[in-house]
């Protein structure tokens, strides 16, 4: 009998473990398939679409071209030429 009362607490926390676990694992899976069944549906509809739409421009794409913006500040990078000097403090040999 002593036995069973020192087996007993981890035998408890094993099995509140293992119903934990497979509590997550089930809702994993479960997640997963939602998630697949939820771009299969929207893939489906996109085909769908462009089916009916066709493919010149499907959800508008070729007015987003038209009226696209430019860059801000990325198109001035490397555009200015920086001499290295000898009193340079940070240039590197």
């Amino acid at each position: 009998m002593d036995y069973l009362a020192v087996f007993l607490p981890s035998l408890g926390v094993g099995v509140v473990f293992y119903l934990v676990m497979r509590w997550l694992f089930r809702g994993d899976r479960a997640e997963r398939s939602a998630q697949t069944r939820a771009q299969q549906d929207a893939e489906r509809w996109y085909r769908e679409v462009r089916e009916r739409e066709g493919d010149a421009a499907p959800f508008g794409h070729e007015q987003e071209q038209e009226t696209q913006r430019p860059q801000r500040g990325l198109a001035l990078r490397n555009s200015i030429p920086i001499r290295e000097s000898p009193e340079d403090p940070q240039r590197t040999e």
